[in-house]
């Protein structure tokens, strides 16, 4: 008999949205709305993306609403678009990642002849840099590492050394100035004349 009586209500209130209540569609909303997210989180490996999936769904249903006739399964037709939505976004996930790996291919293709195309002298002053880098502490080599080469910010690379940013930033400064006073020494041992 409760079910019953919950079912007359969500159809009174999907008649209500109908006729173009918001509070009805929010009771609707608020009636569905984890199991709709847990059938999202099935398919998904982000909260964020169950989160968006399960409003651009209740959006999509609310603006065919008067195409769903009332009496029958509403979470079946919800779910469905749901369903849609889910097949579209993996559609565009793959699509955006045909399109990096393409991207990538040709930054790959582009950065090789840049390279190729290098003058000596900008060949000689990254193999000081690499050099110089190679001989810092195991710590300063990780935070450059970190920061430089894999895009890390600083409050992060400070959480995992459990320091605060301001030191990381203050170590930083330290180690840019050691590399270029290295790399200042290297180019001065390998021009002519000088011993």
């Amino acid at each position: 008999m409760a079910q019953s009586t919950r079912v007359d209500h969500l159809d009174d209130a999907l008649r209500r949205a109908q006729g173009g209540d918001p509070d009805a569609y929010g009771a609707v909303v608020a009636a569905y709305q984890a199991r709709l997210r847990s059938f999202i989180a099935g398919y998904v490996p982000r909260a964020a993306w169950v989160d968006d999936l399960a409003q651009q769904s209740f959006v999509s249903a609310y603006q065919s609403l008067n195409a769903f006739r009332v009496g029958t399964d509403f979470y079946a037709w919800l779910r469905q678009i749901a369903y849609n939505h889910l097949r579209a976004e993996l559609e565009r996930t793959n699509r955006r990642k045909r399109l990096e790996a393409d991207y990538l291919e040709q930054i790959s293709a582009a950065e090789l002849g840049r390279r190729l195309d290098r003058e000596p002298a900008e060949e000689d002053a990254l193999e000081a840099l690499r050099d110089c880098v190679s001989r810092l502490p195991d710590t300063s080599r990780r935070i450059v590492q970190r920061h430089y080469a894999e895009g890390c910010p600083l409050a992060e690379i400070a959480g995992d050394l459990g320091r605060p940013a301001g030191s990381i930033k203050v170590t930083l400064f330290k180690i840019r100035a050691r590399l270029r006073e290295c790399i200042e020494k290297k180019r001065a041992a390998a021009e002519p004349g000088v011993s």
